[in-house]
């Protein structure tokens, strides 16, 4: 069964195609909304020709993509996707977000390999387990004394960090993809910027402050990365990275944000 539209026009030039009752439509956890039309076609000239938009729900649609296949002698058979964010704004820069009105948030974890200098105890670490800095690398000696019983007090012990050179460092990228209806004007605004858990899509709660050896009280930071964007059928998909930190105070973390605005 088809429905003509041939000879007539939906929002725009043109279209000389004859629309079969075989459409349907799927919303993504982006926030993206697609509805795929069919069509019958029997002039070549009009295989790639599409409707400027077509309407759906009260919802504009714009076509993303198109693909034919002939059917019989002088017939094809042609898909047109069209695509809109779920919901929109009267500004339309506004997030159009998912199901979840949070588009979508994909937290990856894992721990990677890394150099013992890097480890946020290293000092307390030398100190504690007769750590020297040659060719400016740690080195731990076979044995240690505990702190304060001198080289003569206390029998040394075997070192559990003789021969360490790295170290597990957990890691944690989070990336939050959404749909907008016209590209942002702050989309680098943010770039490089730190902002606590608290502050990040998804509402998670905040990671438990971290306290170190001196007491000092240190909080967990996620660095913002360049935002990944592509356009697709005249909508804006943007993913937004955040990187886990090593612990920081909130004055040193402030301290970052003004160097990065300066």
């Amino acid at each position: 069964m088809a429905r003509g539209s041939s000879g007539g026009s939906e929002g725009g030039a043109a279209f000389a195609s004859v629309e079969m009752l075989q459409s349907g439509g799927q919303v993504d956890n982006s926030g993206k909304y697609t509805v795929s039309r069919k069509y019958y076609v029997t002039s070549e000239t009009d295989l790639i020709t599409t409707p400027a938009s077509i309407s759906v729900g009260g919802k504009t649609m714009l076509p993303s993509s198109l693909s034919y296949q002939k059917i019989s002698g002088g017939v094809w058979e042609k898909t047109i996707e069209f695509t809109a964010p779920l919901k929109s704004t009267d500004t339309g820069v506004v997030k159009s977000l998912s199901i979840t009105d949070e588009g979508r948030v994909q937290l990856e974890v894992s721990a990677e390999l890394a150099e013992i200098e890097l480890h946020p105890e290293i000092e307390e670490l030398k100190k504690k387990y007769n750590g020297k800095v040659k060719n400016n690398k740690v080195i731990f000696e076979e044995t240690y004394t505990e702190p304060g019983t001198g080289t003569s007090g206390g029998s040394p012990k075997k070192n559990p960090f003789f021969g360490v050179r790295y170290f597990y460092q957990p890691s944690a990228t989070l990336r939050h993809t959404y749909t907008l209806e016209k590209m942002p004007l702050d989309l680098w605004s943010g770039v490089f910027k730190i902002v606590p858990t608290e502050k990040l899509p998804g509402g998670f709660p905040p990671l438990a402050d971290y306290l170190n050896k001196e007491g000092t009280n240190l909080k967990y930071f996620w660095q913002i990365q360049m935002p990944e964007v592509a356009v697709v059928g005249g909508r804006v998909e943007i993913t937004d990275t955040y990187k886990l930190l090593a612990p920081r105070t909130q004055e040193a973390a402030e301290d970052f944000n003004k160097i990065e605005a300066g």
